[in-house]
């Protein structure tokens, strides 16, 4: 009766130990570029980004500003969230240095379309009086991008300006760009979508908790608003980190990762914010850790007798 006691008891903790550590291994992951053990937060900003041009003008020169007083460690943790609009903008400028409404400053005037002059027609300047229609618009455009460097008290509302004015107006301002493109490259590379849109191989938020991981399978981090839980847990091909204050904290033995989200009043409070968190980039590339069992030479009967002869 001792031995089958024994031997229950001994089955019992094996099966527990084995069965315990599976459990335990199941969401232990592995970063590609050998993150440390410890616990990381990810503080997400969500921009309030505006609908009108001027005020995406003055929201981009004060964006400029305040990356430029930004650290390489704390642009490394700035994560932005970026909306449709915003992206599409952002990758304008990076691309050609251009964005929104500003394009129609950059076209020949014979090829605006009647939605660019309607637009023109809306800027509060005064054209030259005895100016044909074309000339009109060419010295709204002038205007126009007169706007990006804050000089419009350099408009002449009495002289005639020309393609040649323009061009040259156009090279200043992409100069004058040129430290704002630099800045968003160096930030771009934690850019956060908005879970709406299949975009492949990004990190995603989903303010959400029915996200259909099945569609967004090419996304190996998604950040999911939530009420419940906090922590992170690891599934198929998606390593998901609750953004919220939720009770239930889901961690390994190795790794605590923690998220949330803050819309800040200012663009000046970026300094702060990405000071202790941690940029996205670093664990894009993740695998799950492989479970192995403990491999020993020595037999359960082995082990019982022994354990039996003490």
């Amino acid at each position: 009766m001792k031995k089958i006691i024994l031997l229950f008891s001994l089955i019992t903790l094996v099966g527990c130990s084995q069965f315990s550590s599976r459990k335990d291994q199941s969401q232990n992951i592995v970063f590609q570029n050998s993150i440390p053990q410890g616990k990381y937060g990810f503080t997400i900003v969500s921009l309030n980004y505006p609908q009108n041009y001027n005020e995406k003008i003055l929201f981009f020169k004060q964006l400029n500003s305040n990356l430029e007083d930004l650290n390489d460690i704390q642009i490394n943790g700035l994560n932005i969230l970026v909306s449709n609009e915003m992206n599409q903008d952002f990758v304008s400028i990076l691309n050609t240095g251009w964005f929104d409404k500003e394009i129609i400053g950059m076209k020949v005037v014979e090829d605006l379309t009647r939605e660019d002059i309607d637009y023109l027609n809306t800027l509060a300047i005064t054209t030259p009086e005895n100016a044909g229609n074309l000339q009109k618009l060419l010295n709204r455009q002038y205007y126009l991008l007169l706007q990006l460097t804050d000089s419009e008290n350099m408009y002449n509302s009495e002289y005639l300006y020309t393609e040649l004015d323009k061009s040259i107006l156009m090279e200043t301002v992409l100069l004058n760009r040129k430290s704002l493109i630099e800045n968003l490259s160096r930030i771009k590379k934690n850019f956060i979508y908005f879970a709406t849109d299949e975009r492949p191989n990004v990190p995603l938020y989903s303010p959400t908790t029915d996200l259909n991981l099945n569609k967004f399978s090419s996304n190996p981090v998604i950040f999911e608003k939530s009420s419940t839980e906090s922590g992170f847990k690891v599934f198929s091909n998606n390593l998901i980190l609750y953004v919220g204050n939720g009770k239930k904290l889901n961690s390994t033995e190795d790794y605590e990762l923690t998220a949330k989200i803050v819309t800040p009043i200012s663009l000046d409070e970026l300094k702060d914010i990405s000071r202790n968190s941690m940029g996205v980039s670093k664990i894009l590339k993740w695998k799950r850790k492989e479970w192995q069992k403990n491999i020993t030479d020595e037999t359960l009967e082995k082990k019982f007798s022994t354990w039996e002869g003490n």
